[in-house]
């Protein structure tokens, strides 16, 4: 285990402008391709939606195509600007998170381009849904066990560790939801253009909480057991060899992410636009559930005393009602606007 990487230096003076002019130069580039994109039409394909779909054509709604590299800019010549005052440790997590966002990011994106929606509409929302996200799984975290925090700059050091990824379930739907009607695309292809690829990242973001050392599992005699340096003892302190649930979540999301590629491809889990995304919500609820059974500590605590179902379990058992629920509304609103498209076309055959 290694929570800590690498320590880079402080940048030096002639590097940090040289790399600011690059960030600006890039930025210019990506703004002046996309003025030309905006122009002439937009993107080829970028009108064309994926059979079915029923949405508007990506864009639609005047949404500036220029915001995104602006945004990706200004963020980037902000970590230059900390960069150049404090050097830069690069934590095991919070490295796996950013290379697990990315990879899913890049998979969308493929999947945005097989659907024949515009992969720049995955990238502009990518930024706000993982700041969202990482927002909302940080309150949750404090909302959970506010006494683990004596003031108010504990709760937002996010770098010291604590995120519950439960957060993101509640806030990234809503991120979804507000950028589709922005840009008039239907809420539920857009999340099934994401849902296929959040396995992926999931998978490499809790590798590096094996190498963070936080979400062990219970003591065990298992040849593969690891023991890791204890939560709220003396440093040095380390557990009684115990899971490495870090890794079981990891091999289960991977797992998961190769059944929702499979699905994707699957009719029978595109009747309806949503789908994709109500099964990852299935998916994880059952994911967690196993690795529940495994962990301990606070993210594991039961509901009550004595009590065999943790907290985590029984909102995945919510999950799965909830998601049985809309699956079955969806389904039959589906069914039904079918059948009621098909009606008139029916019965002028028969007239005829």
């Amino acid at each position: 285990m290694r929570p800590i990487l690498a320590v880079v230096p402080q940048l030096p003076s002639g590097a940090f402008w040289l790399l600011v002019a690059l960030t600006i130069g890039c930025a210019i580039y990506a703004v002046s391709r996309s003025a030309v994109r905006a122009h002439s039409g937009g993107a080829p394909g970028a009108g064309v939606d994926a059979p079915g779909a029923g949405v508007d054509a990506p864009g639609a709604s005047g949404e500036s195509p220029l915001v995104a590299p602006l945004m990706v800019a200004a963020f980037g010549v902000m970590l230059l600007v900390v960069w150049r005052r404090n050097p830069i440790t690069l934590h095991s997590y919070g490295l796996m998170l950013i290379l697990g966002f990315a990879a899913a990011t890049w998979l969308a994106c493929r999947e945005a381009q097989r659907r024949g929606i515009d992969p720049n509409m995955v990238l502009d929302l990518a930024l706000p849904l993982l700041g969202w996200s990482i927002i909302a799984c940080r309150a949750l975290f404090v909302a959970l066990d506010p006494e683990h925090f004596r003031s108010w700059g504990e709760m937002i050091r996010i770098w010291d560790g604590g995120l519950s990824f439960h957060g993101s379930l509640f806030a990234a739907p809503l991120v979804v939801a507000y950028y589709a009607r922005r840009n008039k695309l239907r809420f539920g292809t857009l999340a099934d253009v994401i849902a296929p690829s959040v396995f992926l990242g999931y998978a490499i973001a809790r590798v590096g909480c094996f190498l963070n050392g936080c979400c062990y599992g219970s003591a065990c005699d298992l040849p593969w057991a690891v023991q890791f340096h204890a939560e709220g003892r003396a440093p040095g302190i380390l557990t009684e060899p115990s899971h490495p649930a870090q890794l079981y979540s990891s091999i289960l999301a991977l797992g998961m992410f190769w059944l929702m590629q499979r699905a994707k491809w699957s009719p029978r889990f595109n009747r309806f636009p949503g789908q994709l995304a109500l099964l990852f919500f299935a998916l994880y609820a059952v994911e967690r559930a196993i690795v529940e059974i495994f962990r301990r500590g606070a993210t594991a605590g039961t509901i009550s005393d004595g009590s065999l179902l943790t907290q985590a379990q029984l909102f995945s058992v919510v999950m799965l009602v909830v998601v049985a629920v809309l699956w079955n509304i969806l389904a039959r609103r589906h069914e039904y606007s079918s059948t009621s498209a098909n009606a008139p076309s029916s019965a002028s055959a028969t007239k005829a």
